[in-house]
């Protein structure tokens, strides 16, 4: 069967997916915050599905909300008024908005000429698309990856147009059809899907300057370090990337670009020099330095520090406190 959006919309149109298209989609738990914005999460088919295509809801004024997961909205044909985070921004057709999550946006009514779809994703499902550009992009200038993972608490949204006849046109077309045309719909064509389209978007709207994504890398390194330095005994990837407010694999793609220390080596290298100061300024004993630094185990502890210092911590304190005394 051919499948273009001709198709899909005659498909959408028939009385008998009407009705399905009813009985597809649970009903969200709704309330609203302290700002009084509706949430609507968590959503039991979207964390199911962890990818869900929805036609936009027609006659209906959508109110102001947030949600748990991304939203990718297009507007396939006609012309619509959206509010985001504030900002009023006119939908034509071909256009995109790519939101991140918990950013408050709604709709005015619309009317039965147009056709806007939603694609809303889990935060899991995103970042396994986003973890293939992560290692074709050597300066991590991606601009949806710059835009969405730089700062995982900031509100962000992505607005585009598609141009008409483009490829990524095309990968748009494919996509939406092959989720409401297919009875078995395949999630891995769908994922192919999306990969090419984020990676055609963030090539038409131009990454960033190396020397400005090299200045962003040190500078996010000297964080790590300053951060490490005062909480070296029980960090984390995740805990520092948490609190520094980055997605873990962007912040560890960040630290190893251009050939530099990767987290585990800054933190290696940090609990080391520790360790060295505590054994030549301190009588503390070797299984109290192990523990102080973040090391369980003692017999690991001797085995790393050989290998950064070339000798026992036995060894390396008397040999330096026996050169302190000589000074």
């Amino acid at each position: 069967m051919e499948k273009n959006y001709e198709v899909l919309k005659h498909y959408l149109q028939s009385e008998k997916q009407a009705g399905n298209m009813k009985k597809r989609h649970s009903v969200p738990q709704m309330h609203r915050d302290e700002d009084q914005i509706v949430i609507s999460y968590p959503n039991e088919e979207v964390c199911k599905e962890r990818v869900v295509i929805r036609q936009k809801y027609k006659n209906v004024p959508i109110p102001n909300h947030r949600h748990e997961y991304i939203e990718l909205s297009f507007m396939m044909e006609g012309e619509l008024s959206v509010q985001i985070e504030g900002k009023e921004i006119r939908m034509k057709s071909g256009d995109i908005c790519l939101m991140n999550r918990n950013v408050s946006h709604s709709s005015e009514r619309a009317t039965d000429d147009i056709w806007m779809f939603n694609i809303l994703m889990t935060a899991d499902f995103f970042d396994t698309i986003f973890m293939y550009l992560f290692s074709e992009d050597k300066y991590i200038s991606n601009y949806i990856i710059n835009s969405l993972y730089s700062e995982s608490k900031k509100k962000n949204y992505i607005f585009y147009h598609l141009p008409e006849g483009s490829f990524e046109e095309k990968v748009m077309e494919q996509l939406i059809c092959e989720y409401f045309l297919e009875e078995q719909k395949n999630i891995g064509k769908i994922t192919a899907c999306l990969l090419l389209l984020f990676t055609e978007i963030s090539r038409a709207v131009g990454a960033e300057d190396e020397a400005v994504i090299t200045q962003k890398s040190i500078k996010i390194q000297k964080e790590v370090i300053e951060y490490l330095k005062k909480n070296y005994r029980n960090a984390t990837l995740n805990s520092v990337a948490k609190e520094l407010c980055f997605h873990p694999n962007y912040l560890s793609a960040l630290l190893k670009m251009d050939g530099n220390r990767g987290f585990k080596d800054i933190l290696f290298d940090i609990r080391m020099a520790e360790a060295s100061n505590l054994l030549c300024k301190t009588d503390r004993k070797i299984e109290e330095i192990s523990s102080e630094i973040g090391y369980a185990n003692e017999g690991y502890f001797y085995k790393c520090f050989k290998q950064k210092y070339g000798e026992s911590p036995d060894n390396y304190r008397k040999k330096h406190k026996n050169l302190n005394k000589r000074q």
